[in-house]
């Protein structure tokens, strides 16, 4: 069995690192979304879909957060994977939604006077449109920050992690003198199966 070298707290380092300079990267995309998520929110608000607004507003405060749980500037794996899922459902929705109301609402709506359109008659279709497509993508988001803390757990499984080189000088020593027990016991084990020697008790001729 081979222990892990000294340096492997070195290379925990900069695993973590790597980590938080990914979730620092996704950082401004994620607050970009979330400032576009409470625009459509009041404008959702303020045309009368009360509901939709208040389940945008759950799904917002969830990232916000993950936002600020975060250490050292980064998003909250955890919180960003709860995000993740309330805005894919509330993503999926507000798509139904926008079809539901093109299909049924409006569609008729034109085909009774086809020669009163206008954009009006888009608006709120449209509007559940955007915020289907900004939680999706916020969803998406979500979802690669999670395989990155997904990916960085797994490799941080296989080998021990130190947090100094002494740690790991005595790891080692440990792990040999363990060993060395194992195969004394082993060895002793052996020789108690073995039938005791009996000394020699025939006559003894002495060779010319």
């Amino acid at each position: 069995m081979n222990a892990a070298p000294p340096g492997s707290n070195e290379a925990a380092d900069g695993n973590e690192s790597e980590d938080a300079c990914v979730s620092r990267q996704i950082r401004p995309g994620f607050v970009t979304l979330l400032i576009l998520q409470t625009l459509l929110l009041v404008v959702r608000w303020r045309m009368g879909d009360a509901h939709g607004a208040l389940l945008m507003l759950a799904v917002l405060a969830v990232g916000a957060l993950a936002l600020s749980v975060g250490a050292r500037g980064s998003i909250d794996e955890v919180y960003g994977g709860y995000y993740g899922l309330m805005a894919l459902v509330s993503g999926l929705l507000d798509l139904n939604l926008a079809i539901e109301h093109f299909v049924w609402g409006e569609w008729r709506h034109l085909t009774k006077s086809p020669a009163k359109v206008s954009l009006a008659v888009f608006a709120k279709p449209l509007m559940y449109l955007v915020c289907a497509l900004v939680q999706l993508l916020s969803s998406f988001i979500a979802y690669l920050l999670y395989k990155d803390a997904e990916g960085d757990a797994d490799s941080d499984l296989h080998e021990p992690v130190f947090a100094t080189p002494n740690q790991a000088r005595i790891y080692n020593a440990v792990l040999s003198h363990g060993e060395r027990q194992a195969s004394a016991q082993a060895r002793q084990q052996l020789g108690g199966d073995l039938p005791p020697v009996k000394p020699f008790a025939g006559s003894v001729h002495k060779l010319p």
